[in-house]
């Protein structure tokens, strides 16, 4: 009977652990100063079913991704590149927050050793990637590595 008991909180353990491993994180940090970044990109993710004919299809997909944002009533955003990484602006080390100005949420891109990490956050840096599909790092990288000419996340117009 011991032996029995033993094996149960040993499976319970390992569940709690696979259970606990589950649920979605920030890869990225949360950058405190992003606020005083310098915007280089504003715009605005169209309402849902108002997206404009004719993008890329990348543009087209990202604006898909985020319709839901805002009830479905569109988003302003803005793009934000960390200023002590401006000057000599490499793509692939880059650290950029993609602004929700609606939700008030930020996604960022950061570079480890060159390659890019993700994190979702709300201004004051509550991780909440897994609040919605669309804000975990699998969805991130998802769409950051599937695109021809989509780099490091930034557009390249060829």
């Amino acid at each position: 009977m011991q032996k029995l008991k033993v094996s149960v909180l040993v499976v319970m353990g390992f569940g709690f652990f696979m259970a606990a491993n589950v649920q979605a994180k920030s890869e990225a940090a949360f950058p405190k100063d992003w606020k005083t970044w310098k915007v280089v990109r504003s715009g605005a993710i169209p309402a849902k079913g108002a997206m404009p004919k004719d993008l890329a299809h990348v543009v087209a997909d990202t604006y898909e991704t985020y319709a839901w944002v805002n009830n479905g009533k569109g988003s302003a955003y803005n793009i934000r590149i960390n200023p002590k990484q401006t000057k000599d602006y490499d793509e692939d080390i880059a650290t950029g927050v993609l602004e929700l100005v609606d939700i008030k949420a930020i996604l960022v891109t950061e570079h480890l050793l060159g390659e890019p990490v993700y994190g979702a956050y709300t201004y004051d840096g509550k991780d909440i990637s897994s609040a919605h599909p669309s804000l975990e790092v699998k969805s991130c990288i998802k769409c950051h590595t599937g695109y021809e000419g989509f780099k490091a996340g930034v557009f390249q117009v060829k």
